[in-house]
């Protein structure tokens, strides 16, 4: 899956010269955390809830701050904001889009081709995607089964479920540390009753670590 697959295409953006009550404002209007600041549709930079927070904090601070100095209708836009933020472009894959948020401990990515602002997408919009993938919020059952690493044995207990007429909504991996030559497949399917599916897939051979309807 790639970043324009989920990216936010409608922006909400601010201009440079535009003022912090203008952010603010579109900020609480439009329940969002970051604006994209554009020339046209050029991308400037972005500017936050915790900047615009900051913009008051450090004036407050200053000793040299006077009342007129924290007025938002006075305090542009350009002064506050990160210019060349990071970006992703629409073709970047969601694992790396995800991978940016986290290393850089940022909440959101402009999408821009060239210098065009295209779209934007948060912390949130990855993880609205990875809830839908994971079959969170569907009712589901799941199973956890515990296999060696050739891939023949996960396309067995695939064809066990498939033979049972159950469709797989998600399939999660992790380690199993009793053995560094298995790992856990976690598999979140259609509601169902799993008694017949666990006596399968153990008569087959694997062992079934947990399962829940």
């Amino acid at each position: 899956m790639i970043v324009k697959e989920v990216m936010v295409k409608k922006v909400v953006t601010i201009k440079k010269d535009d003022h912090l009550d203008k952010a603010q404002d579109l900020i609480v209007k439009n329940s969002i955390r970051h604006l994209p600041v554009v020339d046209g549709k050029e991308l400037l930079g972005i500017i936050t809830e915790s900047d615009i927070r900051g913009a008051f904090l450090a004036k407050a601070n200053s000793k040299s701050a006077k009342t007129a100095d924290l007025d938002p209708k006075k305090m542009k836009v350009r002064d506050y904001m990160t210019r060349n933020p990071l970006t992703v472009e629409p073709e970047t894959n969601i694992e790396d889009a995800a991978l940016l948020i986290y290393q850089n401990k940022i909440g959101s990515l402009p999408v821009v081709s060239g210098k065009k602002l295209v779209g934007i997408i948060s912390i949130l919009d990855l993880l609205g995607l990875f809830v839908d993938m994971m079959g969170i919020i569907h009712s589901s059952s799941r199973i956890d089964v515990i296999m060696g690493k050739d891939p023949k044995n996960f396309d067995a207990v695939c064809r066990i479920f498939h033979d049972h007429n159950i469709n797989i909504i998600s399939v999660g991996m992790t380690p199993y540390p009793k053995s560094k030559n298995k790992v856990v497949y976690l598999f979140r399917l259609d509601l169902c009753k799993t008694t017949a599916l666990v006596k399968a897939i153990e008569k087959a051979g694997f062992k079934v670590k947990s399962a829940m309807d």
